[in-house]
């Protein structure tokens, strides 16, 4: 009975130290996960207003400036103060690039269209590799 009793005891425990190491490793990548649900709201944004054919030139200047930010973030984001990995960065400059070519929302929906899939090509290409 004492040996179920402690088995019982230990098996609880046991689970609770599971519980707040899991919790304790979710929280190491909230910044992270954050910083890429901020972009891919941003992101759709522009792909609904290309879509719909409203792609007016605030809609386009706000999410451009907001993707740009963020752009900047994504290493840090994820490695914090250490350096990223040479892929990581390469991923990371396509999107750069592509965010850039945004501009400041004076561009048609139809030239608007393949900038848009560039800038969620690489982040599928990103996650592709690292998710």
């Amino acid at each position: 009975m004492r040996s179920l009793i402690l088995l019982i005891l230990g098996l609880a425990f046991g689970a609770v130290c599971a519980a707040i190491a899991m919790n304790a490793l979710a929280q190491r990548s909230a910044y992270a996960r954050g910083v890429m649900q901020v972009m891919q709201h941003h992101y759709a944004e522009l792909r609904n207003a290309q879509r719909t054919s409203r792609c007016e030139a605030t809609t386009i200047a706000r999410a451009h400036e907001t993707l740009r930010l963020l752009s900047d973030e994504i290493e840090r984001s994820v490695y914090g103060d250490s350096t990223p990995e040479p892929p990581f960065r390469e991923y990371s400059d396509r999107l750069r690039s592509a965010v850039a070519d945004l501009g400041d929302g004076t561009k048609s929906c139809a030239e608007l269209g393949p900038v848009i899939n560039r800038v969620g090509d690489s982040c599928d290409a990103c996650h592709r590799q690292y998710r």
